[in-house]
């Protein structure tokens, strides 16, 4: 049982590596050459998980 960690650690180093990469996006977005655009694509599962996609194009 100490190999499984607590969800609360898991809620927490989901969220860093969230931030982490939320800042890695920003500083790619930036530096981009041209300007950007986001689509969004929602949807929810049969048993009513909701999901969305985003996708950044850039040329």
């Amino acid at each position: 049982d100490s190999d499984i960690p607590h969800h609360t650690k898991v809620t927490e180093s989901v969220l860093e590596h969230a931030t982490l990469i939320e800042l890695e996006l920003t500083k790619e977005f930036e530096s981009a050459p041209g300007r950007i655009s986001l689509t969004f694509n929602g949807w929810s599962s049969a048993i009513m998980v909701a999901y969305i996609g985003v996708t950044a194009h850039y040329i």
